[in-house]
């Protein structure tokens, strides 16, 4: 039985010839799916299309391509900034599984965690629940939930990985959707900088990438 996984790993990642072959015929549904991703944030830039307000403030997290970067560490670490601040967070989540359900429990108890796939509704239940602020695990695409801050995760992996979006590769959106992010996040390496986001990105937030995490957060 194949691990698909380790196909996407093969796929996406490697630069061999054959790898390259192999994503030729998904070129079209690549840019298929592009055209609608593009239209989609569009139609919400403009208005056509609007965020509904859950209630609380909302803080987004997430990332431009499938896999982890982080998220959900970075999303349980604003957490517990947030309780030190004296505001009990809620962690929202689509909830793929129990794992990811309760590894944000474990790691902050006192923040409420709800999962579902209607993250507006999710919000507002963990507000019913004791939550006066809402982070939003893998939030980064959902533009149907209204929020005040929009933190982007950038890893060294995906910003080394092909740049195609889905299926031809590991991309949700272009790198130009990195300029919606108010913060941009990336791993610490040697030297103390992070994996550098695509040039469209704020000034500001790419100085933020440059920080090792614990102080990239530290305006909240």
């Amino acid at each position: 039985m194949l691990d698909r996984d380790a196909v996407a790993r093969w796929l996406w990642h490697p630069t061999n010839v054959a790898a390259r072959l192999a994503r030729v015929p998904l070129l079209p549904f690549t840019g298929a799916y592009a055209a609608w991703v593009r239209g989609r944030a569009g139609a919400y830039a403009c208005g056509l299309a609007r965020a509904r307000d859950p209630g609380i403030p909302v803080i987004a997290v997430g990332n431009l391509s499938l896999g982890g970067t982080g998220k959900t560490p970075l999303a349980s670490w604003i957490a517990e900034r947030c309780l030190a601040l004296g505001v009990r967070p809620g962690i929202v989540l689509r909830g793929y599984g129990r794992d990811e359900a309760a590894l944000p429990g474990e790691r902050v108890p006192r923040a409420v965690v709800v999962t579902g796939r209607d993250r507006v509704e999710a919000v507002r239940r963990a507000a019913r629940l004791g939550a006066e602020v809402a982070i939003l695990d893998d939030g980064f695409q959902r533009l149907d939930v209204a929020r005040r801050l929009n933190v982007l995760v950038v890893s060294a992996e995906s910003a080394a990985a092909p740049p195609w979006l889905l299926p031809a590769g590991p991309g949700r959106e272009a790198w130009r959707a990195a300029r919606r992010a108010d913060l941009i996040v990336g791993p610490a390496q040697r030297g103390g900088t992070g994996p550098l986001p695509h040039a469209g990105a704020p000034r500001a937030a790419l100085r933020v990438a440059r920080m090792p995490l614990p102080h990239a957060l530290l305006p909240l």
